[in-house]
């Protein structure tokens, strides 16, 4: 009808997009390390050189120093002794103690509830931690070492071959743990003579007056045993003869013996023969 206000169109709502579900995108997978040049190193591995004297030497060594090593730092023992207590007391006394690498003895002071209610100290001595460590680190050293060797031989053999510093640097070497072997083994087995000395029960009993008295009398029950230890040292030696030993093999390596030798090739057919 004509005089009413015609009605204004109306806006048409927004027509919203559908988006698409959001795509997850997969996730990089972690990049692997580059394993072709580890692989490549492997295959050429040179491993013949284990069947040569120095290479079996090297196994030989390495066997022999982990063994001489660990046999000390594994190694306890024990001592026991007993106290007799007077008739009224119900029972006994028996004092049992550990004696562990490296072997610092006299810091064993464990209290005793002796007899009657007395508590006293034992006393002992003897510190025999330095030789004991110094025997141990020889034998880590020379056991990284022979790895280090091992490594050098197997793996970079040309280096080795082609470098004369290399085999000269190896002879130098065996040179010095031939030393620390010798070293390490005399001064481990001066020390252990002196620890089996004091740590023998009479010893102990002896040193500790206030608590074996003639009132409350000690008896030996056990001793400390220190075969193992003694096997240790009997390694020890051994290592130094295999490390000796193996010198002569590393100076054929060495260019004073190459050249040496090819001096002696050419010498030969300028010889005359003496008729």
């Amino acid at each position: 009808m004509e005089g009413q206000p015609q009605d204004e169109p109306q806006p048409m709502p927004m027509q919203y997009e559908q988006q698409p579900p959001p795509v997850y995108m997969e996730q990089p997978k972690p990049a692997l390390p580059n394993l072709q040049g580890i692989q490549q190193l492997i295959a050429g591995m040179n491993t013949s050189v284990l069947k040569e004297p120095r290479g079996f030497m090297k196994i030989l060594q390495f066997v022999f120093g982990i063994s001489a090593f660990a046999t000390t730092t594994s190694f306890s023992t024990e001592f026991s002794f007993r106290i007799f207590c007077p008739a009224s007391d119900k029972n006994n006394i028996t004092v049992s103690e550990s004696i562990t690498y490296p072997f610092q003895v006299d810091t064993i002071r464990p209290p005793l509830n002796i007899c009657e209610g007395n508590v006293k100290a034992l006393l002992m001595r003897g510190d025999f931690s330095s030789d004991s460590r110094f025997f141990v680190a020889v034998g880590v050293l020379a056991f990284l070492y022979i790895i280090a060797a091992l490594v050098l031989y197997c793996l970079f053999y040309t280096m080795y071959e082609n470098n004369p510093l290399a085999p000269l640097a190896d002879f130098a070497g065996h040179v010095f743990f031939t030393i620390m072997w010798l070293a390490g083994s005399s001064a481990w087995a001066n020390s252990l003579t002196a620890l089996r000395q004091a740590t023998q029960v009479e010893v102990i009993m002896k040193e500790n007056p206030d608590i074996c008295l003639p009132a409350y009398p000690c008896g030996v029950l056990s001793e400390p045993n220190y075969t193992k230890l003694v096997i240790s040292i009997i390694l020890g030696f051994l290592n130094l003869f295999l490390w000796g030993s193996n010198l002569w093999f590393l100076y054929k390596e060495t260019q004073f013996f190459k050249a040496k030798t090819m001096n002696t090739d050419n010498a030969a057919p300028n010889s005359v023969p003496v008729p």
